[in-house]
This record gives structure tokens, C-alpha cells and sequence, in this order.
């Protein structure tokens, strides 16, 4: 399905628009973009010897020595810990254990439902403990979503405290793309607050149609590890703790749980796909127990951190951060052929195109805000290590942009660029003076209903109130085809590898957009700022425009 509009085109250029300078200046100079180097990059990171580079595994250590060789080569500074390009983070993995797990739903007379775990229902892995478990009545929440801004409470009137809440994958559709995913990334924490213990999470089509619960069976991610960083005390980080376990019911088993209740399953789920969402809760006549079995142990893994010192005696402590993800999945536990999760286009190619944009940068024009190079860990686990970074940053100086770079999709001559955040903040005039540097044009949102602006490192800086934007090419001239075809053939597959027709001419291109970027936002007068009363600078208490 084609999902621009010209309404969405129309408003994106309006706001870009309200904010950009009168013309655009004749292009900054910049040393070339080097696309055999990238492809270079690329072809190392992506090969079988690193395993997938998965967080906390040997093939990630040979990946973060070799960022961290390529910035002394290029000739930025360190700035991780100690005088070193390595911020090392302690982290909890947990692994399902091989037996001892349990889901046990009851009706109202006590009688056990037809649910059969890695048929119609999984259960997870849990941080908080080997062995955890969670039952009490059960409350169906809808989607979870607390929105006060748009008058939306799925909570309202439902007591969970101590209970086992069950909600719909994903989240209502009719709100705007950005703030939706918002809500939805908020939906653990939701249910922790509020006092519940556990959480049976039910697929929709919707939630289907984007990874399905009998594609979770079949490429065994089930059966990989979970982090959580360790905060000073020891502990695991967390925002959901009271959540004690989880599981999750396919489409065919959640009819079983809405027998008897206030309302049949055929009639949420119409109303779940619906636009708007309006999905009813209430207390269903069951009660659950999920019993998980993990086991536990500690793994280090480190973000790599370089950074060239802005020039500027005074805005060399305002801190752009360009940031890429340098982990993948790892190693699929299946019985194929190819079991390496390569991790070519997701994310060798953002850490490679990084890489170019840095050394463009540290040999091109002064930048008067410093700017660092940070390619992180633990992504494909929760964007865990841009939040420990976000938390506890390994720079002096105030963060006061983030440009993120991940899984830009480079098989093609792209001609636009997506850049997700871009009109919320200040920095959308560098972005559009970079683009029409480069004749690139800028387009909105492709996939709302994907809430990519959560999905990626990016977003940890916006919890941290930090003006951010994240960048892929778009999807004019070709762009929907190849986007839609790494999502449909390669995206967390063995086959996302370096014979995927990639274009290192659009890579490099990629580099130099990315370079103009952080030239563009290092340079401006100001220090970016949101727009007055944007929604994530509510939310976030980050600085805004008067």
C-alpha cells in the first residue's frame, strides 16, 4: 500500500517552511564522501566472523574495537570512559529457561482455558528475577493507553492492583503517527504504575500483519536474551518493576478469553481496527498465573565514543551527538542453512556512512559546537545503550542534539530523505539547508502506523528532553520497492548480507547528508530548541522556543 498523501506532503513543507531561513547559501565546502570505504566498512561489520554482533558477545567486541580503531584512525578524540573510546556498561541477561514455564488461564468456574504454550500462547523471559510469577483476576485495558492530551484513558475506572492485566498488541490508529508511538512505548509502565503484576498481550491483525506471532515462533527469538543495564545499586534498570511476568495469545487462542465477557472478541477487535481504537475495558470472568523460568547472569558491552571539540570557546560545550546502533540479533536459533544474522543493512550501514560522515567532518570546515560519534550497543535489546548514554553521559558539556542514523536502506538512488522528528524542533532548518545543498527533497512519515520515531536510539534522547531527528532515504524513485522488500525478505533474517544489490554511491551520498547535518546544526546561531509547546518537549520538560 502507497501511504503518502499530499495532505501530510502539504503540511510537512508548510512547518518546514515556518521555520527555515530565507535562502539557502551556496554549499559548504566538504571533502568527498568515499564510498569504497564505506563498502569496506560494511563487508567487515557484516561478515560471518562477527556473528550477528549481537550485545554482549565476542562478534560485538570485535565490532566496537574495530569503530573504535577506525576514530583513532580518522583522528577524533576518545570520550568514553578513562581517556578511552569505550563506555562499558554492566547489564543483566536473561535467557529462557529450558522447562518450568507455565500459563494457567481459569474461568469464572474454575475450569482451565485451551491455551498451549508455542501454539497459541508464549511466555517470556522475565529480568526480574530466575523465577517469577504473576496471578491475580484478570482486567482487559484495551490498547493500555493513558492520552491525556487527547482526552483518552483505557484505564478509566479499572482497579489493577495485583491483578494480571491483558491488552491489544500495538496501538489505536486515528492519532498522529509520532505521539501515538509515544503512547504506545508507555504501555509497560502504564500497567506497572497502576499496580499490575503481570501482562498477557493479545495479537491483532494489524500487529500481525508486522510480525507475527507465528513468525516469533519460527526464528526462534523467543530463545534470546534480554538486557537490562545494572543502575549503581546493582539493580536492573527499569520503568515497568512491578510487572512480575508475561506472555502473549495469538489471534486464534484470544477468542478464548473473552467467553463470557462483557464484550465478544469478534466485537473488540472490530472495534480495535477501527479508526480511533475506541476498544472497551472491563473485568473479564477469569483468572490467570503466568510462571516464568530464566536464567540469569551479567554481560559487559560497550558503546563506542569519539568527538571533535567544537571551536567556539563557549558553544564547544553544547554537544551534538550523531549516533548509529552497532549490534544486530546475533545467531538465529533455527535449523537452516545460514543461521548468521549479518545485520548488512541493519545497522553495518549506518555505523559505515557514520564513520565517512565523521571523517569528512573532523577533515572539513570548523564546527563551533563540539560534536560526538557514538556508535551503540544493546539497540536490538530496547535502545539500552542510548539510554545509558542519554542517563549518564561519558561527555562534559550539555547535550543538545541528537542525529540518529539507523538501517538506511541502500540499494537504490534515493532522491528524498525521511526525517522523523525534523519539524518539532529547530533543527529542521539545518536538515532542509543540507538537503537542498544535495538536491534532496524531504518527505513525511511513509509508514505512521510503524512508530518508527520510538523504535530507534534516537528516542532515548527525547526522553531525555534532547531535540533529535532520525534519518533514512526515502522512498521516491524506487525507495518504496526497496524498503518494502528489506522488510519483507530480509529485516531480522540471516539474508540481510552484503550480496543485497547494495548502492555504495547512495551510501556515500547518505554520508555527505549526514556530514551537512551536524555541519549545519553545529553552526547555527542558537542551540536547537523544541518548538513552543511541542508535544515531546511536554512530555520530556525539554528546552523550548520562547
Amino acid at each position: 500500500m502507497k501511504l503518502h498523501s499530499l495532505g501530510l506532503t502539504a503540511l510537512l513543507a508548510a512547518l518546514l517552511a515556518s521555520c527555515a531561513p530565507d535562502a539557502v547559501s551556496p554549499a559548504v565546502e566538504l571533502p568527498a564522501p568515499d564510498a569504497a570505504a564505506i563498502e569496506a566498512h560494511m563487508a567487515y561489520l557484516a561478515s560471518d566472523d562477527l556473528e550477528g554482533r549481537e550485545a554482549g558477545t565476542p562478534g560485538y567486541d570485535l565490532a566496537a574495537d574495530y569503530v573504535a580503531a577506525e576514530f583513532e584512525k580518522i583522528g577524533i578524540a576518545p570520550a568514553g570512559d578513562n581517556g578511552t573510546y569505550f563506555q562499558e556498561i554492566t547489564f543483566r541477561r536473561s535467557v529462557r529457561a529450558p522447562e518450568g514455564r507455565a500459563l494457567e488461564v481459569k474461568d469464572a468456574s474454575g475450569t482451565p482455558l485451551a491455551l498451549t504454550e508455542n501454539m497459541n500462547a508464549v511466555i517470556y523471559n522475565s529480568l526480574r528475577g530466575p523465577e517469577t510469577k504473576a496471578e491475580g483476576p484478570a482486567v482487559f485495558v484495551g490498547f493500555g493507553i493513558d492520552a491525556p492530551d487527547i482526552g483518552r484513558d483505557d484505564f478509566a475506572g479499572l482497579d489493577l492492583n495485583g491483578k494480571v492485566a491483558v491488552m491489544l498488541n500495538g496501538t489505536p490508529k486515528g492519532i498522529q503517527s509520532e505521539e501515538r508511538a509515544f503512547y504506545g512505548s508507555r504501555k509497560s509502565k502504564n500497567l506497572s504504575d497502576r499496580g499490575a503484576v503481570g501482562v498477557v498481550t493479545i495479537e491483532t491483525p494489524t500487529s500481525r500483519g508486522i510480525y507475527s506471532f507465528q513468525r516469533l515462533l519460527a526464528e526462534g527469538r523467543l530463545e534470546g536474551a534480554s538486557l537490562s543495564w545494572l543502575q549503581a545499586d546493582g539493580s536492573a534498570y527499569s520503568n515497568a518493576p512491578n510487572l512480575l511476568a508475561s506472555a502473549g495469545v495469538s489471534l486464534e487462542g484470544a477468542p478464548l478469553l473473552f467467553a463470557g465477557a462483557p464484550a465478544s472478541w469478534d466485537d473488540v477487535i472490530a472495534a480495535a481496527e477501527a479508526e480511533g481504537g475506541a476498544v472497551p475495558s472491563f473485568d473479564l470472568p477469569l483468572s490467570i498465573s503466568i510462571t516464568q523460568r530464566s536464567v540469569h547472569d551479567q554481560v559487559r558491552s560497550s558503546n563506542v565514543v569519539g568527538m571533535i571539540e567544537g571551536t567556539d570557546p563557549e558553544l564547544k560545550d553544547e554537544v551534538i551527538v550523531i549516533s548509529a546502533h552497532l549490534d544486530h540479533i546475533g545467531i538465529s536459533k533455527t535449523i537452516e542453512e545460514d543461521t548468521i544474522n549479518n545485520g548488512a543493512l541493519d545497522n553495518a550501514s549506518g555505523i559505515a556512512t557514520m564513520l565517512d560522515a565523521a571523517r569528512m567532518l573532523k577533515n572539513g570546515p570548523p564546527l563551533k559546537r563540539s560534536v560526538v560519534f557514538i556508535a551503540l550497543t544493546a539497540e536490538e535489546k530496547g535502545l539500552l545503550g542510548a539510554q545509558y548514554f542519554a542517563m549518564n553521559p561519558s561527555v562534559s558539556g550539555t547535550l543538545v542534539a541528537n542525529v540518529n542514523l539507523d538501517m538506511p536502506i541502500l540499494t537504490y538512488d534515493f532522491t528524498d530523505v525521511v526525517v522523523y522528528g525534523a519539524p518539532r524542533s529547530t533543527i529542521a532548518p539545518s536538515v532542509e539547508i543540507a538537503a537542498a545543498e544535495m538536491n534532496l527533497v524531504l518527505s513525511p512519515d511513509p509508514s505512521p502506523d510503524q512508530g518508527f520515531f520510538t523504535r530507534s536510539d534516537h528516542f532515548r534522547f527525547v526522553e531525555a528532553g534532547i531535540p533529535s531527528v532520525y534519518l533514512t532515504p526515502g522512498m521516491q524513485n524506487g525507495g518504496d520497492k526497496a524498503n518494502a522488500d528489506h522488510m519483507a525478505k530480509n529485516y531480522h533474517r540471516p539474508s540481510d548480507d552484503m550480496s543485497n544489490n547494495l548502492d555504495f554511491n547512495a551510501a556515500a551520498r547518505f554520508a555527505e547528508l549526514n556530514a551537512r547535518i551536524a555541519l549545519a546544526i553545529s553552526n547555527q546561531d542558537i542551540r536547537p530548541l523544541w518548538k513552543k509547546d511541542d508535544f515531546f518537549a511536554r512530555q520530556f520538560n525539554g528546552p523550548m522556543e520562547p
